[in-house]
């Protein structure tokens, strides 16, 4: 087992003060990468935990003991998968490209850890989205930050290429061609979440509050819709489209602005609304055709960022999902916000805070605090899903060990309900193959449709093998 320590000044261990700087061990997997499938990574390490008859406790970077943060430590009593493994740090801040950036020797590319010790609070029974575990908050993260053993990403690097080719083993420690790719077996899926008053406003513009609908009632019946057209106009780099300088072009109160809450250029959630609506690194052939997206590719987070020519428009940069989910809510009943975001987030299901609508007039979100938002992805009904990847460095950067649990995370997602495997959220699994497709649990948790299966292809439309 390789070490990575970080030679750095050991900081006071008090609360809200950070620990010192992370030093991998050979219990630790540090991961970074996707915050989109940040929910279903901590439903497969408990399942993983329980499997190896250990408790789990979960720290996190944060007060609230009701939702993850982008810095989170999964601790379990036993060593998991086999692995020898007890410790597994996520960090997703950023997102996708970071479970390639993040194993960087550059500290630049890397990504700071939650402490396990430093201003965490006494372990207590957790709620909401951690309802089951039990929780220690307002961690504080460590001194530094500290490269990772690999991780997650809701798409292959191929359409967001140029984000990447830039690694180097005299720099890096490891170059691009050092990474491994893995075929995970589970597809992604995202919706578009919008502010509390762009969904109102939108369910009057379109008729449903007059054929009886309650303002903000959450179920498919009653959720308005977007276009795929109408995203594709709001969120290119272009300044002059009438939803830009105006939210009436949308139905909606004439002269009223928009804001699109968007992510980091490495994130995967990014990367796919880029391959989805623009055509990114898809639509770049001979006759060319892909779009450029509001803010390109050297954004820094912040608010109120303009694009020239647009008077009614703004767009925000944000580091997680969890940052998008917030700026939809501070919108609120007030003003028109609108974000992608992963089905496996569920939307308040009251009348008011953020929701999903529907794209195409085809629903994510059922609109319940139990839902799955995924059974029209898997019916290849809802066609914005991308299929994960896992990405491995050379052995200096991820062992036998610690490859070993990422693929046991991957394959515990991977897995129905019926044969051990949690019950996920927006994910769901999809065939390698045709002999896959006798399995029981089709057509609930297993698709018959994909974007290159085995060899994943953001870039191809949905077919069966």
């Amino acid at each position: 087992m390789k070490l990575k320590p970080i030679v750095l000044a050991i900081a006071a261990l008090s609360a809200g003060v950070a620990n010192a700087a992370y030093t991998d061990t050979a219990t630790n997997l540090y991961m970074t990468g996707a915050s989109a499938s940040r929910n279903n990574v901590a439903v497969s390490i408990k399942k993983l935990c329980s499997d190896a008859a250990g408790s789990l406790t979960v720290f996190k970077n944060g007060s609230s003991t009701s939702s993850l943060a982008n810095q989170m430590a999964y601790v379990c009593s036993a060593p998991m998968a086999g692995t020898g493994i007890t410790t597994v740090i996520h960090t997703v801040t950023g997102g996708s490209l970071n479970s390639i950036l993040g194993m960087s020797n550059d500290t630049a590319k890397q990504q700071v850890p939650v402490s396990l010790t430093a201003g965490c609070t006494a372990p207590v029974a957790g709620s909401g989205a951690l309802a089951g575990y039990t929780v220690s908050a307002n961690c504080a993260l460590e001194a530094s930050a500290a490269p990772s053993d690999g991780g997650l990403s809701d798409l292959e690097y191929g359409p967001v290429s140029e984000l990447v080719t830039g690694l180097s083993a005299g720099v890096d420690g490891f170059a691009l061609g050092d990474v491994a790719q893995g075929f995970t077996s589970i597809a992604q899926a995202f919706g578009v979440g919008v502010s509390e008053k762009m969904y109102k406003d939108l369910q009057t513009a379109q008729g449903l509050i007059a054929a009886g609908c309650t303002s903000g009632d959450p179920l498919p019946a009653c959720q308005p819709s977007l276009s795929r057209a109408d995203i594709a106009s709001l969120i290119n780099i272009n300044g002059f489209p009438a939803q830009k300088n105006g939210a009436e072009a949308l139905s909606l109160t004439a002269g009223a602005s928009i804001e699109y809450a968007r992510r980091v250029s490495t994130s995967g959630t990014q990367g796919t609304a880029q391959v989805y609506f623009l055509g990114q690194g898809c639509l770049n052939g001979p006759n060319a055709g892909q779009f450029t997206i509001a803010g390109g590719n050297t954004e820094t987070t912040g608010t109120g960022f303009t694009l020239p020519g647009a008077t009614k428009y703004t767009y925000s940069v944000n580091s997680g999902t969890g940052d998008v989910i917030n700026r939809l809510t501070a919108a609120g009943a007030t003003a028109y916000a609108f974000g992608l975001v992963s089905a496996e987030n569920r939307a308040p299901t009251t009348t008011t805070g953020w929701k999903f609508v529907k794209l195409n007039g085809v629903a994510i979100s059922d609109g319940t605090s139990t839902g799955l938002n995924k059974q029209n992805a898997i019916d290849g009904k809802y066609d914005d899903f991308v299929e994960t990847v896992s990405y491995k460095g050379p052995s200096a950067k991820t062992d036998a060990n610690e490859g070993a649990l990422i693929d046991a995370i991957t394959t515990k997602m991977a897995t129905v309900v019926a044969d051990g495997g949690p019950t996920t959220v927006g994910l769901f699994i999809i065939p390698e193959n045709a002999g896959f497709y006798t399995h029981a649990a089709y057509p609930t948790e297993v698709s018959l449709h994909q974007r290159g299966g085995s060899t994943p292809n953001s870039c191809q439309p949905l077919t069966t093998p």
